[in-house]
Parts: structure tokens; sequence; C-alpha cells
């Protein structure tokens, strides 16, 4: 039961957080929002592949938990408490990216798109410029909580990796294509957790926390 009730979680997320999000843009708006393919950059298409191994990994592993049993994982055990925290951190996450994704609207992308968008700066992202990035961290530390052994781990730190190097990119992207707005509202908004990864800001005069 506790394994399907994972494996239940991780589709819903995949659904809510991707799946929904892409067809609503898509259909609200006339654009396909999964732009790493439209990205010249091999990296950013590496990138791309990462994302969607990521998913895969995490859905064929809590399948394989079903299918051939927890010990083949090598899961160690965990307190009953290590568990709910990590049941919390799935619906936090969960809920801090479906909301996330709602407030940017028309310009949520999954990867770089080379077509302008509007600049989100209310609600969740008055708080952290990347919630979405925030919230699948969450999810996926929740997911340790539950499932915990070293690849799960080693997703986590793999998967934090590949966001730091990807929001590097985004703000640079987003510096160039909204100018002293951008710089402005990443001078005073943390990265990814508040007021931590604030970026300098010239007109400011001194320097704010560095780049995440």
């Amino acid at each position: 039961m506790h394994d399907a009730l994972i494996l239940t979680t991780v589709f819903a997320y995949v659904a809510a957080a991707f799946v929904w999000p892409t067809l609503r843009v898509w259909r609200r708006h006339g654009v396909w929002p999964v732009v790493f393919s439209r990205e010249a950059a091999p990296a950013q298409r590496m990138l791309g592949r990462f994302t969607g191994a990521l998913f895969v990994v995490i859905v064929g592993a809590s399948v394989g938990r079903i299918v051939l049993g927890s010990d083949r994982f090598g899961i160690w055990s965990a307190p009953p408490a290590f568990h709910w925290f990590g049941w919390l951190l799935l619906a936090s996450g969960t809920l801090l990216t479906v909301v996330a994704q709602r407030q940017m609207g028309a310009s949520w992308r999954v990867g770089i798109d080379d077509r302008p968008t509007d600049l989100v700066t209310g609600g969740v992202f008055q708080v952290v410029r990347n919630p979405i990035f925030t919230g699948l961290m969450i999810f996926l530390a929740g997911y340790a909580c539950l499932t915990p052994a070293w690849w799960s781990l080693a997703l986590w730190v793999g998967t934090a990796a590949g966001l730091r190097v990807q929001v590097a990119w985004e703000e640079q992207h987003l510096g160039v294509l909204h100018g002293a707005t951008y710089l402005a509202y990443a001078a005073r908004v943390g990265r990814l957790v508040p007021w931590i990864g604030r970026l300098h800001s010239p007109a400011r005069g001194s320097e704010t926390h560095g780049h995440s």
C-alpha cells in the first residue's frame, strides 16, 4: 500500500506539474511551452534530456518497488516520523509548483524560449524568483525521505546541480530580455529561497548576495 501510494503521488505530480500545464498553455495561448528543442546550444538540449530522464527514473523506481520489492532497491529503514515528513514535503512541493505555474500563465516554459515572454513578479514570485524549481526540489526531498537510499539522494543532488546551471542560463537570458527591470527584481528577491541568491544591481551601489 505504501509503495502504491508513492507511485500514485509521483504520477499525480507529473500530471499536475508538467502534462496539464503544457496542455493548458498550448490550448489557451497557442504556444507549445516545452522549448528545449528550440535552443541551439547543445548543453541546453542535454539538460532537457536530463529533465525527461529524471521523471523516467522516479516513475521506473516507483513501479519497480511494487513489482520487485523495496529490498531490491536498497531502501534504508527509517522511523515513521521521517515518512510523515516526506509526505509533507511531497504535498508542499506539489502545491508550490502548481500555484507558481498558474501564476506564470502564458510565460511558463520548460527551457529557454527564443520568443519574448512577460516577466512575472507577482504572487509567489515576490518571494522567490524560481518557485517552480523550488517546488521540484522540495518534492524530490520528500521522495528521498520516503525512499531513503543512495540513489534517491544522488538524484536530488544531481537535480540540484542541473537546476543551478539552468537557472544561471535563464538569469542571463532574462537579463538580456528585460534589462534593468529584471536586474532590479533579481536584486530584491532570492533565487530559490527567500533573500538568498539575490543578484547585484548596479543601481544599488553595493553588492547583495551572489548567484545561486
